[in-house]
């Protein structure tokens, strides 16, 4: 992997459908924490022009599906990453997408490949001419709600409704009534560090108060969201927004900015301090921010939170689809344990959702 890594960087910047999941930076660090020690095979599948030059990469492991004793190939950060894809150089899509899944069919050691999260918009949503040498089947999974951003915060503001409109004001201005507040996009190694686990502990004890275990649970994915933090930092790729108050951090927004996106990640709010909404504020400043910098797309990722809906009503739904050779035995297993998977993830999610 560290053999692409120039390439792969060139390759991810320019490529229009990338997303900060599909950065050399956001896959080495994972495969470091969540790939190999997890009995987890490595395929990089590379295509290159007749020049040699990289064209598309397709970051790939082999990994063992659930308890049964099945094989699939996925994307690396399957579960951590909120859109999943290949990525290629502009001009080269059909090309690409065709040789993708004719490496597919010629890689040995798998009975099924599992695209996930793939997003609208992204090239294997897009192109599916290559999943006529398989057995596909397709099934949606989340909802991404978005802000197309206008060119000013008071023409957002107009997008909104009067409600929404007046509390962002009236929570904004009651906490500097009654705190010193600061606002900071974190962007100096030793304030990270410090920053990074005030998120862990904000986000943690919000969520185990409501018997729930949060994304930040493990020293493992504490280890691993510290340094893809700093290496998306130093790329400035990274947006830690925080909310002091009193200079105590009460509230920190985990965020990323690639390819004119600021995608909304996880939060953390200090959970005493629930009436004071220092989600609304700390948002509503981060999506300020968003515009002065010139982006084009705030981006809530995966999740239907009811939240979400106040700041917009755009949203995508990702797609997953399953890919099977034709005939085999094993398809109709494959079939039965994702819709038992699928349903099981429905079930958890719809209980989460009710305990809010």
């Amino acid at each position: 992997m560290i053999a692409l890594e120039s390439e792969w960087r060139n390759l991810a910047d320019i490529c229009p459908t990338a997303t900060v999941f599909q950065t050399y930076e956001w896959n080495v660090t994972w495969w470091r924490y969540f790939g190999r020690s997890f009995g987890r095979k490595l395929r990089l599948l590379c295509f290159r022009d007749t020049q040699g030059a990289l064209v598309g990469l397709a970051p790939l492991m082999i990994t063992p599906f659930h308890l049964v004793t099945l094989r699939r190939v996925a994307f690396l950060g399957l579960g951590t990453s909120d859109y999943l894809d290949l990525i290629c150089a502009p001009g080269h899509e059909d090309a690409v997408e065709q040789a993708f899944h004719q490496a597919l069919s010629e890689m040995s050691g798998w009975d099924m490949v599992d695209l996930q999260q793939l997003r609208q918009g992204g090239l294997l949503c897009s192109q599916s001419t290559g999943t006529s040498l398989f057995k596909s089947s397709e099934t949606s999974q989340e909802a991404c709600p978005y802000i197309d951003l206008p060119e000013t915060w008071e023409e957002y503001l107009k997008s909104l409704g009067k409600k929404t409109r007046s509390n962002i004001s009236y929570y904004d201005r009651g906490l500097t009534k009654v705190y010193d507040v600061e606002f900071e996009s974190v962007s100096d190694d030793d304030v990270l560090k410090e920053e990074m686990e005030n998120l862990f502990d904000l986000h943690q004890r919000r969520w185990n108060q409501r018997w729930l275990p949060g994304v930040f649970g493990t020293k493992r994915v504490q280890q691993f969201h510290h340094e893809v933090a700093r290496m998306l930092m130093h790329k400035g790729w990274l947006r830690l927004f925080v909310l002091r108050l009193d200079g105590l951090t009460q509230a920190a927004l985990y965020c990323f900015s690639f390819n004119g996106r600021t995608c909304y990640y996880q939060g953390g709010f200090e959970p005493t301090l629930s009436k004071l909404s220092l989600g609304t504020v700390l948002t509503a400043r981060a999506i300020h921010t968003s515009i002065d910098e010139g982006k084009k797309v705030f981006d809530f990722l995966r999740g239907d939170e009811p939240y979400k809906a106040k700041w917009t009503s755009q949203s995508v739904i990702n797609v997953r689809r399953v890919l099977t050779r034709k005939g085999a035995v094993v398809d109709p297993v494959v079939r039965y344990t994702q819709r038992i998977e699928e349903n099981i993830e429905h079930r958890a999610k719809s209980w989460i959702r009710g305990l809010k």
